[in-house]
């Protein structure tokens, strides 16, 4: 079975299709104090679960899990497989300034306390990420996002920035890529150098691990249709669009956004969104 946190119940129905199986549910309930209070339902108890649910920014959203994993544990059973599709805070994995908490060590740490026999994540943001959690599968989903037939309809495959370098050079083939530089004088600020890139009359395919405010996918667009772009077509595994993202994205000159459903779905308008069930079924 699969036991799921709300904010995964939209893969989580898709997964119990493609897995033949059934989802366990749970009651949640809050005291007058403020205290939450969980509670496993089922008729027969299962041997083993799936255990899947996203770590948002929301801190609510990793307890949640770990309440889950909690009620699991005293009920004596198993969790097969621990999933977590988009793992939050990752993007900070080091300290850029004294003082700071790399929280992504300690999101990293309270999974690993999960006992799981499997571990699987997708697209994970960093080599420093992956190095800190315990042995698990990572899946790489950009080319369902992108299939080769899709694929073969570009020139070349851009990295806005070195972070996405190793996505690109993945899923470019035997296309060129070519890497952006950026430079962010503080947070939720991007700044591009005036350098010339090797883009004109040519369509572009723009790869990222993630889409937030759209800050740098838009600046790097509005770069290299400035440099003769034919076309600029975006995707990304786990698309947040946090406000202002859709003005932002809206008034770059991207024709095309392609986005996976780690995340409960949403794109800009004239966006898509894949299904990532399907390949997440498969590494389950």
């Amino acid at each position: 079975m699969i036991l799921s946190t709300k904010n995964c119940l939209h893969l989580a129905t898709k997964l119990a299709t493609y897995t033949h199986t059934g989802l366990l549910g749970y009651e949640v309930k809050r005291f007058a104090d403020g205290e939450y209070y969980y509670r496993l339902q089922y008729l027969k108890k299962p041997k083993s679960v799936i255990l899947l649910g996203n770590v948002t920014p929301d801190p609510a959203s990793i307890f949640e899990l770990l309440a889950l994993a909690e009620a699991l544990a005293d009920s004596r059973i198993g969790i097969q497989t621990l999933c977590v599709p988009y793992l939050g805070y990752s993007r900070q994995d080091r300290q850029s300034e004294t003082g700071e908490a790399v929280l992504a060590h300690l999101v990293a740490e309270m999974l690993n306390r999960i006992p799981a026999k499997k571990r699987v994540f997708v697209d994970l943001h960093s080599d420093t990420v992956r190095a800190m959690l315990s042995p698990h599968t990572e899946v790489f989903c950009l080319p369902l996002i992108v299939p080769p037939p899709l694929a073969r309809g570009f020139d070349v495959v851009v990295a806005p920035d070195k972070g996405a370098q190793a996505r690109a050079k993945r899923i470019a083939g035997d296309m060129p890529v070519i890497t952006m530089l950026k430079h962010r004088p503080k947070h939720n600020i991007v700044e591009r150098a005036p350098m010339s890139y090797p883009v004109k009359g040519k369509r572009v395919l723009m790869v990222d691990d993630m889409i937030d405010t759209g800050r740098t996918i838009a600046s790097a667009a509005i770069l290299l249709k400035r440099q003769g772009a034919k076309s600029i077509t975006v995707a990304a595994t786990h698309g947040i669009f946090s406000p202002p993202s859709d003005k932002i994205l809206s008034s770059a000159p991207i024709n095309k956004i392609l986005a996976g459903d780690t995340l409960a779905p949403h794109v800009p308008p004239g966006g898509r969104v894949v299904s990532i069930a399907r390949l997440l079924a498969e590494a389950l």
